[in-house]
Parts: structure tokens; sequence; C-alpha cells
């Protein structure tokens, strides 16, 4: 399964591009889909689909400006938590472009970057996933990602990152030619990929003001981080919610709402990313109380009534017509059954 979210912290810089063109910050967030306090927070994420939105309607208001540079100018290290502090903190401009290109999957996981060393110097590659393909379409975004790059790079370094080639897999329009002077290079549009290169010395270039042993620390975090979102994010929706539901000593004390929470999306992005999987949070509830009464019906240790209680049933006989529902007996003959079939045994 394809990563499905991408960090809060993007959605910053693209505000800025938005509120640059005179896009009011309201239509922004309506854009987005996730209210302002939800994107403020660190650990939420959003979906792809968000971000698709908010690019298409930043190119239909602004599309005949070099958006990419507006973004280049809105980005910072601090934007982008943990990720930015790792490459400010890096010894060398080449040993901060490898570590970004590798733990940039903690903000965006779903696109990849790569730093091969050609014979010349180093080539930093942007690779788009498949579903993504609206990003080439709308040529700003993409574009986008390579200038603040290249621009991050002169300014970690503080000085000008020579660049031997610049390619974009898009066509060219009506902004390129800013983009190619803020480049200092013409680029090649309608390339067969996305990449930048440079030459070995920038490469060598350090860092300033970097604390290169926080660096390495921070950067053995961000691994770590990475490789837990992975594993989170190859997890359906349907999956996590029941593994909230099944944790909560009580079933039925958790609205929609609050699932949504403790999984960092809005209601409205849980019940949705549900839909797709065809399932409902009314089903997975159900699905999660059957399996808790199966489970406590074999232990043996309880009582019905506090079976019924723990279950979130008002009284033992609404929870005997659900078990009803769920297996074509009463919670008595079924534990009678599983006994018996336990006692053959």
């Amino acid at each position: 399964m394809r990563p499905q979210t991408l960090h809060s912290y993007l959605f910053r810089p693209l505000f800025h591009v938005g509120e640059s063109l005179g896009i009011p910050r309201a239509r922004l967030v309506e854009t987005v889909g996730v209210d302002e306090e939800q994107l403020a927070r660190p650990d939420v994420r959003v979906p792809y689909t968000a971000l698709q939105r908010l690019w298409t309607l930043l190119v239909e208001v602004g599309g005949m400006e070099p958006l990419a540079l507006r973004l280049a100018q809105a980005m910072e290290p601090a934007h982008v938590g943990l990720v930015g502090y790792v490459v400010v903190n890096s010894p060398d401009l080449g040993t901060s472009l490898q570590r970004y290109c590798r733990i940039n999957g903690l903000l965006d996981p779903r696109t990849q970057w790569r730093v091969l060393q050609t014979a010349g110097g180093m080539r930093v590659e942007l690779h788009l996933d498949p579903l993504d393909a609206w990003a080439s379409k709308l040529r700003h975004p993409a574009e986008g990602l390579l200038v603040s790059l290249v621009s991050s790079a002169r300014m970690l370094s503080g000085e000008d990152w020579p660049l031997k080639r610049v390619c974009f897999a898009h066509p060219r329009h009506a902004a390129s030619g800013a983009v190619e002077d803020f480049l200092g290079i013409a680029a090649e549009y309608d390339a067969s990929a996305y990449f930048v290169e440079g030459d070995a010395a920038g490469a060598r270039l350090p860092i300033r003001h970097a604390d290169i042993e926080l660096g390495n620390l921070l950067h053995a975090r961000a691994e770590a981080e990475l490789a837990v979102l992975l594993t989170q994010e190859a997890r359906s929706w349907r999956e996590r919610v029941e593994e909230v539901l099944a944790a909560q000593p009580r079933t039925g004390d958790l609205v929609p709402a609050d699932v949504a929470s403790r999984l960092a999306v809005s209601e409205r992005t849980l019940q949705r990313r549900l839909r797709e999987e065809g399932v409902t949070f009314a089903g997975l509830e159900d699905a999660v109380r059957r399996d808790r009464a199966f489970q406590f019906l074999r232990d043996g240790l309880l009582p019905h009534f506090e079976i019924a209680f723990l279950l979130g049933f008002s009284d033992p006989s609404a929870f005997a017509r659900a078990f009803r529902r769920w297996s074509g007996t009463t919670p008595g003959h079924w534990q009678q059954a599983q006994g018996a079939k336990d006692g053959a045994v």
C-alpha cells in the first residue's frame, strides 16, 4: 500500500505562497480541508489529495507567476521540524543533501529523492510517484521542489552552489525565464527526469554554524522515526482504527472525532478514508465489540453483566441481542458449547 499522507509542515510555505498571491487564508485552509488548529500541530499528517487541491488553486490564481521562486523564498529549515534541524547541522553540503534526500520521507514518504555521484560532481534527482502525475501537469509543484532545494543549499553554505545542469520533465511555461535567472543556468525542459547537478567542489562546502555532533544525533533519531512512519503508512486505515478501538478499556467510549484525533487527522478525513476502503466506523466498532465478546466469554473470567458493561452496552439484555446477531445464539449457550468443545479436545 502506497503512503497516503504527508506532514502538515509542508503546507506552511504553500500558505505563504497563496497569501502572496492575494488568496485569503480562510480559502487556503478550506481548500486543504483540515482546520488551522490541526495544521499547527507537529503530529498531524494530511492526505495527498489536499496537496493536489492546494497546488491546483495556486496555479489557477498565479500560474503566470514564478511560483517556484515564491516557494523557495518561503522555505526555511525551521518550517520542516526535525528534518530541517538535521540538514542545518550537517558538516558539509554533500552530507546535508544526502541526509535530506533520505529523511525527507518523514515529510513526504511518497516522493523520492536520490543523490548520485557523477563524473563531474553530484546529482540530486526527484522522483514523483505515478499517483502524483498531477504535479508534472501543473508544472510548478515539481519545479518548486527543485528550486527550493537549490535555494536551501545556497542558504546553508552561504555560497552560490554552481550548477552544471538542471532538468524538468514538464514543458516550459510563462515563468520559466525567471526560474532560469534565479538558477543562473538555462534549464532543460521536457526532459526525461527531474534533477539538478552541481560540481564536486560544491558538495564539499561546509554548512555555516553547524553543530555536527547534534546533527549526528538528530539524524539517527530521524532515521528511527522514518522506520516507524513507513511501517504505519503501510497499514490500512481500517487496521489503525481497529487498533485504537481495541486498546480502550470500554468499547464505545470513543466517538469518530476522538479516534481521528488520536490518528492525527480530521474526522472528515478519517471517514473519507474508511469509505475508500469500503468500511464504516460503526461497522469497525461493532467488529471490535464482537471479537472482544467472544474473547471475554472464552476466557470465562467475567460475569455477563460485566462483559456487557465493558463492551459499552446499556444492560445485559442489549448485549444478549447483539450477541445473537453475531453468533445466532445466546452468550450462555455459546459459552457452554465452547466449554464442551474444549473438554472434548
